[in-house]
């Protein structure tokens, strides 16, 4: 009878053992989980934060384009440069961006196709109406010297998002 209990008391125990042991490898495996996502979300960030200095530089690009291509009787002092867009599959058909100037809608240009170097290759689209036409001929001495560049979305005319 004695034998019996003993027989109960480490079984008990044994299962006290496993499950604490189990417990603990449980909480590790969560341990892991955890640092491996607090670590990916910090490559993420990273990566974010390259990505926006990248499109940063490329809208000066295509400012500088714009103000270069572009000629009106008003000088152009704010450039909002839209998302870069990727089209076609996997970017088979390259890149795009639209330009509001001055924060105009009439002043739209819709569809500049980008080169790899995101310098724009071709004018795009643009309102009949237009205070600024196109100019094959680039205006090398002009920069952007007091010319505002800023991320343009749709829902706003001269501020950033």
């Amino acid at each position: 009878m004695q034998r019996k209990y003993k027989l109960v008391v480490v079984v008990i125990l044994s299962l006290f053992l496993i499950g604490g042991a189990s417990i603990a490898f449980i909480k590790g495996v969560e341990h892991l989980r955890i640092e491996k996502q607090k670590r990916q979300k910090a490559e993420s960030i990273k990566e974010s934060k390259k990505e926006v200095k990248d499109q940063a530089k490329a809208r000066q690009k295509i400012a500088l384009w714009v103000v270069q291509h572009y000629e009106g009787k008003e000088a152009i002092k704010k450039i909002g440069v839209s998302k870069i867009y990727t089209n076609g599959i996997f970017g088979s058909a390259g890149k795009s961006v639209a330009v509001i100037i001055n924060g105009e809608e009439k002043n739209i240009i819709d569809g500049i196709h980008l080169g790899d170097d995101y310098i724009p290759k071709e004018p795009g689209a643009r309102f009949e109406n237009s205070d600024y036409k196109y100019s094959n001929e680039p205006l090398p001495n002009r920069d952007l010297n007091g010319v505002d560049v800023y991320y343009w979305g749709e829902n706003n005319n001269g501020t950033d998002e």
